[in-house]
């Protein structure tokens, strides 16, 4: 296997990046507000603007390009690149919101890493959205067999077949 998915680029200015930057004038007008009225109530929206603006700039945790390969899976965005080669994942782990057709994803979670390894994957916005989806399901099925999830996945699977 050798895809390349792609996120819709206008919904994900719209979606990821005009969210980040209004995340930067919340956080700039609470900081503002903070020391003009000592209202603590500015001091929650700083750090959950500060939250946003993390994830949306800083790290690659919205990518809007997901490429899979028999040896690897890259996430990219427009500023950063984060590659795992699959025989180096120990864990891979997907809670899937269903009815949005989203994942979050977290590879590799014992190791420490601030800034890769939690992935939101708005799979509606990719191009094939239930290939996408239904690998990343799939994959932690196959990474983590054993787990009652991947049982149940791989018992409705053959429950389709009959």
């Amino acid at each position: 296997m050798n895809k390349t998915y792609i996120y819709d680029k206008k919904r994900y200015d719209i979606r990821i990046t005009g969210i980040g930057y209004f995340a930067v004038f919340l956080f700039l007008y609470g900081i503002y507000k903070l020391f003009a009225t000592r209202n603590i109530m500015y001091l929650a929206i700083s750090i959950i603007s500060a939250y946003i603006i993390f994830e949306t700039f800083i790290t690659c945790a919205n990518p809007n390009k997901i490429t899979i390969t028999d040896d690897m899976i890259v996430f990219e965005d427009p500023r950063h690149k984060d590659k795992y080669y699959w025989n180096e994942i120990k864990d891979f782990r997907v809670k899937e919101l269903p009815n949005r057709k989203q994942v979050f994803i977290r590879i590799n979670k014992d190791d420490f890493q601030l800034l890769k390894g939690r992935y939101w994957v708005y799979c509606y916005y990719f191009n094939d959205t239930d290939e996408l989806y239904n690998f990343f399901l799939d994959k932690e099925a196959q990474i983590h067999p054993n787990t009652i999830k991947a049982k149940a996945r791989n018992d409705s699977k053959i429950q389709k077949k009959k």
